[in-house]
């Protein structure tokens, strides 16, 4: 920071009665005081700092003034530090870099570099997508913590129109929330998911058409309404009663389902990609929307911060196309 900085420091210290500390000291007389403090030489100092020594000398003299001490010992052959000095000096030299440091951090701050970004995501948004983001956004702006939340749709709404999180990681869609920013930042595709011993573990690609009469595990509504019942209205269209067996709040939940024989589900490929249940997947030969996350933040709660990470996640994202069926499932559901 430069010497000429006008801003003054405020001092809060216990005096007399009779002390004569007006509170009024400025910056650059501090700092030059530490630099002598550190040469011992007035015209050594006033070279260093590019100021004449006469005003330099002024400096000195007017903080002696206003500490209401003598801070250094002159004569012709040297300069020392009195007792006064030597207790200035150390706690001056701490309070002016708990001030650069402050500086340092205001400006981070106002460029979105600092401070806590509380996340929240759906488990398939934390096997790969969220860790990316941060681990990319951690190396450019080391000053970030984070807080990472594993969330149900459903709470991540309502944590965000409460305030309680700044980012949320969801299943698409949510319905009509105008209070949220949603940006949708990942396609893929859906598949069947079925015990292997099932008489269509075989088949490389089914029509929704044939999985009428089956028993369904499915998630459950309450968790995320607009993914439900696109499931649901994508059976509706094949002609698909589900009978459902089960509903389940986590993804992971309902593919241990349909390993133990509870029925077969329809979910997004990856939620089975990491997943080490006995199961297999098959595709979907019928024209359906994709699986899609979305990004969504509070239009009330926009910082710098935020927005730098929004900012990150799209460039991260970017030109990310949908995994083809191979790259998304798990090696022991691809087919030979």
């Amino acid at each position: 920071m430069s010497a000429l900085v006008i801003c003054k420091i405020v001092c809060f210290v216990t005096c007399d009665k009779n002390s004569k500390y007006n509170e009024g000291m400025e910056l650059r007389q501090i700092r030059s005081f530490l630099s002598i403090a550190e040469t011992l030489h007035f015209g050594r100092t006033a070279e260093l700092i590019h100021l004449s020594q006469p005003a330099l000398s002024l400096q000195i003299r007017a903080l002696e003034e206003e500490v209401g001490v003598k801070l250094f010992e002159r004569d012709r052959r040297k300069t020392t530090l009195t007792a006064a000095g030597l207790a200035l000096r150390t706690d001056a030299a701490t309070a002016v870099a708990n001030l650069e440091q402050a500086v340092r951090n205001a400006r981070l701050a106002a460029n979105g570099k600092l401070g806590l970004l509380r996340i929240g995501f759906i488990s398939t948004a934390g096997n790969e997508i969220v860790p990316d983001i941060v681990r990319r956004f951690k190396e450019s702006n080391p000053q970030v913590e984070f807080s990472l939340h594993n969330i149900l749709t459903v709470d991540q709404i309502q944590m965000l129109d409460m305030g309680l999180l700044d980012i949320g990681f969801l299943r698409l869609p949510i319905g009509e929330h105008p209070e949220l920013e949603v940006v949708g930042i990942h396609r893929e595709p859906f598949v069947v998911v079925l015990p292997r011993s099932h008489k269509l573990a075989k088949s490389r690609k089914v029509r929704l058409r044939v999985l009428s009469g089956e028993d369904f595990v499915m998630y459950e509504r309450a968790y995320a309404p607009g993914f439900h019942d696109l499931l649901f209205g994508m059976l509706r269209d094949a002609g698909v009663v589900p009978n459902i067996s089960q509903t389940a709040g986590q993804m992971p939940t309902l593919i241990s389902l349909v390993a133990a024989g509870m029925g077969i589900s329809i979910l997004p490929a990856s939620a089975v990609r990491h997943s080490a249940a006995s199961v297999v997947t098959c595709k979907i030969a019928d024209s359906i929307p994709m699986s899609e996350i979305g990004i969504a933040l509070n239009r009330g709660n926009r910082t710098a911060l935020i927005d730098n990470f929004r900012s990150c996640a799209s460039r991260v994202l970017s030109g990310f196309s949908t995994k083809s069926l191979n790259e998304t499932l798990p090696s022991s559901s691809r087919r030979r």
